[in-house]
């Protein structure tokens, strides 16, 4: 838009940046030593404007993979993307769910967090998990595990729930829309 002004105040016009793209995922082992930005320059003429790759963490070390993270900022996604002489196949990008390190919740981020502090160890209230060597117990779940384990079936539902949202195409719903997309799932 060229709009630089409303009434006699100065605005600035653009395109809002995670609501104007979406995420991809290809994979590709030939690609596992090429750095990013040669990749990113490579693949943008085809709608490509950000590329991140996955990374593991095995026995305290973080390792690459081959799964790329591709943002395209086109509402039109291709069925395939080529990177050089090969034509790699796009699939959707489910994200982990979103986590809190504040209060230990799911679906929002420390920096929105409204709650209190709670531990990621033992779930006690009011004392961070850096010095914590109490019983492991989940806030979420109430299990004997940490609040990071993926063995949480609140984690297992939230990640099913982003599965399901994503595969479907449902919309990012409201936060009372949350409990009806749970309670459908369990339908």
């Amino acid at each position: 838009m060229k709009i630089k002004a409303f009434s006699d105040i100065s605005v600035t016009v653009s395109a809002h940046e995670s609501l104007n793209s979406s995420k991809r995922v290809i994979s590709c082992g030939e690609l596992l030593n090429d750095p990013l930005e040669s990749i990113l320059k490579d693949m943008q003429s085809q709608g490509v404007s950000h590329v991140r790759r996955i990374s593991i963490r095995r026995d305290g070390q973080l390792l690459d993979t081959k799964h790329l993270i591709l943002t395209f900022s086109s509402a039109k996604l291709p069925y395939y993307i080529k990177a050089g002489y090969m034509r790699l196949y796009v699939r959707s990008y489910i994200p982990n769910p979103l986590r809190c390190f504040k209060c230990q919740r799911f679906g929002h981020c420390k920096t929105s967090c409204r709650g209190t502090l709670a531990c990621a160890r033992c779930a006690e209230m009011d004392h961070d998990s850096s010095q914590c060597t109490a019983a492991e117990k989940c806030v979420n779940c109430k299990d004997a595990h940490t609040f990071f384990s993926r063995n949480c079936s609140a984690w297992k539902l939230e990640k099913e729930i982003i599965t399901t949202k994503i595969k479907n195409k449902y919309p990012i719903p409201k936060p009372g829309h949350l409990l009806n997309i749970k309670l459908l799932h369990l339908l």
